[in-house]
This record gives C-alpha cells, sequence and structure tokens, in this order.
C-alpha cells in the first residue's frame, strides 16, 4: 500500500494560545500533533483542503503517511500513523488530527476496518430470504508498517441461514497478528423477521435508557442550585 504524503507546518507559540484552534480552522487549517519513539511531542498544522483530498475514498485507517515538516525552508520526512481524529459534530469537518510516529522495521498496533463482499450474492439472501447483519465492523491487527492492510475483506457468499463468522474465522497474512476477541462475532445471517425483532428490542432499551439519563442531568442542576 503506497504511503500517503502530506505537508505539515509547525504552529507558532501564538497558536497554541488558548481558543487559537478556532481561529486555525478557520483559517483553512487543520491543527494536530505527532508524538511517540520518546520524543517530544510536535503541535503542528496542516491545510485542511489537502488532508481531505487525500484521504478522500482512501479513508483514514491502516495509512502510513509521510509527514514533510517545512520549517525554515528546510523540509524533514516522519513516518507516521494517522491515531486518533476529532471531527465538528454537525459540520463533520476534521476538527484535530493525532499521529504517532512508527518504526519502519518496528511492528505497531492498528486498527482495520472489515469489509463484506458479495454480501447481495449469498446464498442466505438470494435463496433463503434472510438478511445480513454485519455486527463488527474494524478489529485491531499486530504487524510491520509494510503489512498493514488497507481493510480485511470477508467473502459472504456461501454463507446460509443461521451461519456466523467470527473473528477466528479471518484468514489474514501470516505476517498479521489478529488481537480483536476471537469469539466477537463479525457477520451473521438470520431471518428477516428475527434481525427485525432485534432491531425493535435494541430500540426498545435505548428508549427506556434515556429517561433515566435525562433524570440524573436534572438532579445534578438541582444540586448546582
Amino acid at each position: 500500500m503506497e504511503n500517503l504524503v502530506l505537508d505539515i507546518y509547525k504552529r507558532s507559540p501564538e497558536e497554541l494560545k488558548k481558543n487559537s484552534s478556532g481561529r486555525l480552522r478557520k483559517s483553512g487549517y487543520i491543527p494536530g500533533v505527532v508524538y511517540g519513539l520518546k520524543n517530544e511531542p510536535l503541535n503542528i498544522k496542516v491545510e485542511s483542503k489537502k488532508f481531505k483530498d487525500l484521504v478522500k475514498g482512501k479513508g483514514t485507517s491502516g495509512h502510513i503517511f509521510d509527514l514533510h515538516l517545512k520549517d525554515d525552508g528546510k523540509s524533514k520526512k516522519i513516518s507516521v500513523l494517522l491515531k486518533d481524529f476529532q471531527k465538528e459534530p454537525i459540520s463533520r469537518e476534521y476538527s484535530h488530527l493525532d499521529f504517532i510516529r512508527i518504526k519502519m522495521e518496528q511492528e505497531v498496533t492498528i486498527t482495520v476496518p472489515i469489509i463484506l463482499e458479495n454480501e447481495d450474492k449469498a446464498i442466505g439472501v438470494k435463496e433463503e430470504g434472510g438478511v445480513i447483519q454485519h455486527s463488527l465492523r474494524e478489529i485491531v491487527i499486530s504487524c510491520l508498517p509494510k503489512d498493514i492492510p488497507e481493510s480485511i475483506v470477508v467473502d459472504v457468499i456461501d454463507l446460509k441461514i443461521g451461519d456466523i463468522v467470527r473473528v477466528s474465522d479471518l484468514v489474514v497474512g501470516e505476517n498479521i497478528k489478529v488481537l480483536s476477541i476471537p469469539e466477537d462475532v463479525i457477520v451473521s445471517l438470520s431471518y428477516a423477521t428475527e434481525f427485525k425483532e432485534e432491531e425493535e428490542v435494541a430500540a426498545e432499551g435505548e428508549a427506556e435508557e434515556e429517561p433515566v439519563v435525562i433524570k440524573k442531568e436534572k438532579a445534578e442542576k438541582e444540586e448546582k442550585e
């Protein structure tokens, strides 16, 4: 998988002051930090448009980024993984990026997405009228940076009603260690009525929990008053 190349800039003391992150975002930058490998954290900013264009259609999981630090006319390359990110709740724009330094000869632990293949062609769907339930959408793995897969693909074409695929059933490269719980269910195929009943039970559970949260918040407010 090809590394993603991105220019980064060190944030100035002025850009590290309180409430400066909002001004940075308004000026077209995403604030972030680079840390790891026992180095001092580096507070950075990246151009929002360039970052979004770079990850568009690729996603952010599993990719190695070659960050080019632009400082005093010089450029320094830093190999990293995107460890975490935040987004604005309404606009869904990136609001912060956390990068972690890596060594190409040292294993890393990372989360990668699970992609289902042939969902509409599965035996249980086409011939038995079943419904596929994709329960686990990502797993945690450990491997060398060069061996990080963009995703783990699960072919469900042979699944029938009642079939289940667990983490332990995954077939991955010999250089990849799966760290997720082996018994966790990735995908199952059941009758449409069973799937609907599960959704209704889940919805009822959420509805029952909501008043408790509201009461708690109200009680806390009354205590403060």
